[in-house]
């Protein structure tokens, strides 16, 4: 995206609701749970693939990048690129069938192993519609401009989502909260009687109803936004679409967002801040790839 309008707007928009959330969270949720709402529990399986499924689809355009354009990349360098595009399209297949048939989706382990089955056939599509889409791409600069994409969704789910995760604690509403186990706790409040509480109840409450905030789902969703926002990069014909291609994104994370307060699993504060999250770092790197990578000639060309 060459405006940045579009950032701040939809920035704003996560920033108004992680203020109401710091003052509304617990009556927001109250209001709104339902653990067991079909709805919530749908949308909150399948809504990561656009956002996850990104990374499959710039890894099936980066292998198709070294692939055909062996006179631009040494031996090594083409092989290098491939196999991350490889491996990134079998990363996404493990955390979006993990979470299919998972504790954070329908909950049915007797099935658990057909969540990676339908998310390795989804994954596949769109690791070869990128591979389509890189296969017509001229731009030399593009394979710089994925390799920056995806350090910086790593910087932003690892670091920034996964540790912050481990470093607060925040007890889940759907179990924790919801059934009296723990009282309510604001976002800015680290939790610490996690573990005294897991042993406590080790049949009902794990780790993992204390990984509240930031949310995850949020983060990797709003990862749609940069999906949808690089297909017109690959393919020039529907650069005009591309404004409408990120708020198309942005609308989908705001769906999931709201399925995971349905269903309890995160809190008004928790989903704005994992959007944000990633919305800052995808600014930055957005900022890079079109700023500073290509030449102002090249951006006026992909306006």
């Amino acid at each position: 995206m060459k405006n940045r309008l579009h950032f701040y707007i939809t920035g704003g928009i996560l920033l108004i609701g992680l203020v109401l959330g710091s003052f509304f969270d617990l009556q927001i949720n109250q209001a709104l749970f339902d653990r067991y709402n079909g709805f919530g529990l749908t949308i909150s399986s399948f809504g990561m693939i656009p956002g996850y499924g990104a990374l499959a689809f710039l890894g099936g355009a980066l292998f198709s990048i070294a692939f055909y354009n062996k006179n631009n990349f040494n031996k090594w360098l083409r092989l290098a690129l491939m196999a991350l595009g490889v491996i990134a399209a079998g990363a996404m297949v493990y955390f979006l069938g993990t979470d299919l048939f998972g504790v954070n989706g329908f909950d049915k382990k007797n099935i658990y192993w057909l969540g990676f089955v339908i998310m390795g056939l989804v994954v596949c599509g769109l690791f070869v519609f990128g591979f389509l889409l890189g296969k017509k791409n001229e731009n030399k600069y593009m394979w710089i401009a994925i390799l920056i994409i995806f350090l910086a969704m790593l910087i932003a789910l690892v670091p920034g989502v996964t540790l912050l995760k481990k470093i607060m604690n925040r007890p889940r509403y759907r179990i924790a909260v919801a059934e009296g186990y723990v009282s309510f706790h604001n976002w800015w409040e680290p939790f610490k009687d996690r573990d005294v509480l897991i042993n406590a109840y080790p049949n009902i409450l794990s780790k993992e109803e204390f990984k509240s905030y930031p949310s995850g789902h949020a983060g990797a969703t709003m990862m749609s936004v940069i999906f949808l926002s690089y297909i017109p990069l690959l393919n020039k014909k529907w650069m005009k679409y591309q404004t409408l291609f990120f708020y198309i994104g942005f609308a989908w994370t705001l769906l999931v967002m709201f399925a995971r307060l349905i269903v309890g699993a995160h809190y008004l504060s928790d989903v704005c801040t994992g959007a944000l999250i990633i919305l800052i770092f995808y600014y930055i790197s957005n900022e890079i790839i079109m700023r500073k990578l290509f030449k102002e000639e090249e951006v006026e060309e992909i306006k």
